[in-house]
């Protein structure tokens, strides 16, 4: 059976993710990160975790998806690229505005190009622009690899 994280423990593993990259924290933070429980976790473990439970479906509303790819999107790994492809393509199918932004914004953070470049701003209330930037996205990425 796959783990189910709470939206405490998605926080908690974005801690653990941005200390594992080097990110200093607040008190605040540090508090959270050495209280928790998964600190017995590898990094690369709670990733796992987190990408198994997205697969199989385990987080059903909105709101707990989004924040597993905000946890995700802290670890910086380069691999998850297609993941959050996938995942963009499912939350675009069902016009899933925040999911949509929050998977936009972790591909931004891996250097992904996922936003128009002509964008003067982001945010998760532009939900139009946000869903436009997604087809294109996956459009340019999938003619891309037909190629």
């Amino acid at each position: 059976m796959t783990e189910k994280l709470t939206n405490e423990q998605f926080t908690e593993t974005a801690f653990i993710f941005e200390k594992a990259n080097g990110n200093s924290h607040s008190e605040y933070e540090k508090r959270i990160i050495a209280e928790s429980k998964l600190t017995k976790f590898k990094p690369t473990e709670l990733e796992k975790i987190i990408v198994d439970g997205l697969n199989s479906g385990i987080y059903k509303n909105e709101e707990e998806r989004v924040s597993g790819y905000w946890s995700l999107s802290k670890i910086g790994n380069q691999n998850l690229i297609s993941e959050f492809k996938k995942w963009l393509r499912a939350e675009l199918e069902n016009e899933n505005g925040i999911a949509v932004f929050q998977i936009l914004v972790a591909l931004d953070r891996l250097d992904e190009p996922a936003f128009n470049k002509n964008r003067t701003g982001r945010g998760v209330d532009e939900t139009e622009l946000n869903l436009r930037d997604a087809k294109e996205y996956l459009n340019k990425n999938s003619a891309q690899q037909r190629v």
